[in-house]
């Protein structure tokens, strides 16, 4: 799905798209400071990943990409002003608390962190619309999910894909980043013109979602498969950039509050309808799906390649 008039500028995300690519072109030893894996707190979670030492499917090659991920933090986002930083409630604040030591901010130039951030915060804004469109398409009040975006999970992954040539590795399908689903509710996607991005649609088929400029793409994901009942279906995608040029693009997740919980909404049940999905807290979620990546790569749990990474079974 595609959205268009979303006002966000387009200067905008070129702007961050260049200071981006500027970065991400720079030596490894520039960029290396960034790399968090040896902090306790935010180890592989935020910050920068080298060129392929991501692996999201076992039955796909090793991620071609290099990333700079961070989670949400409510001193950049508009809606809190630094009064409110000082009282964020306890339930909320651990899991907001960022390591200042692992957080990467600090550790990359002006140059990229500025432009980025303010494309965030942005955003922020848009999703938090997107978000009251969405709880009228769910039978709520215009406000109905507010409350649970107050402090979201809001996490970005700046994703930069050098060209592939090959199709097969070690008898694997050659791949930008492996075929996945997103673990919170929905996902918006900003990518450059160069295109790459593919979606499986439901008779397993990969299909091309082309760049359109101005225009970000919605994926869902397996929250919001758990609490529409089925309903809205999470997005199994992935990227292959054999396009012979680099390609950038900056995903921003969407989710509840980690202190979050919900289950079905009632509101999506037809007469009689039963509840495929039982209550679970939001952090409780995203720690199982990354267990079920980790039984994944074991050869364990009940996921195939025809449902790679997918919940769709859970």
């Amino acid at each position: 799905m595609y959205i268009t008039h979303h006002g966000i500028p387009l200067s905008l995300f070129q702007i961050a798209r260049n200071a981006s690519l500027d970065w991400f072109r720079s030596p490894l030893e520039a960029k290396l400071p960034a790399n968090t894996n040896n902090s306790l707190k935010n180890k592989g979670v935020v910050g920068y990943r080298p060129r392929q030492t991501q692996h999201i499917n076992p039955w796909e090659s090793v991620d071609v990409r290099e990333s700079f991920s961070w989670r949400y933090d409510p001193a950049y986002d508009p809606l809190h002003s630094p009064s409110d930083l000082e009282n964020i409630p306890d339930e909320v604040k651990r899991y907001i608390d960022h390591d200042n030591d692992g957080f990467p901010w600090s550790r990359t130039p002006k140059e990229f962190s500025g432009p980025v951030i303010e494309l965030y915060q942005a955003v922020l804004k848009l999703g938090r619309e997107l978000v009251r469109v969405m709880a009228l398409a769910l039978g709520l009040e215009e406000d109905g999910l507010d409350g649970r975006f107050e402090f979201p999970d809001v996490g970005v992954a700046v994703n930069y894909y050098p060209p592939i040539a090959a199709t097969k590795e070690e008898g694997k399908e050659k791949v930008s980043i492996g075929s996945h689903t997103d673990f919170q509710l929905f996902t918006l996607l900003y990518q450059d013109s160069v295109g790459g991005l593919q979606v499986l649609d439901r008779e397993g088929q990969w299909l091309n979602a082309r760049p359109v400029e101005g225009t970000l793409v919605v994926n869902f994901g397996d929250y919001m498969q758990r609490i529409t009942n089925g309903k809205w279906v999470s997005t199994v995608h992935r990227v292959v950039n054999n396009s012979g040029r680099e390609r950038l693009s900056m995903a921003f997740f969407w989710g509840f509050g980690l202190h979050e919980r919900c289950g079905v909404l009632d509101s999506v049940l037809e007469e009689g309808e039963e509840k495929k999905y039982d209550e679970i807290g939001c952090w409780e979620w995203v720690q199982r799906r990354i267990e079920m990546m980790r039984e994944v790569k074991k050869g364990l749990g009940n996921i195939t390649p025809e449902k790679p990474l997918s919940m769709h079974s859970q």
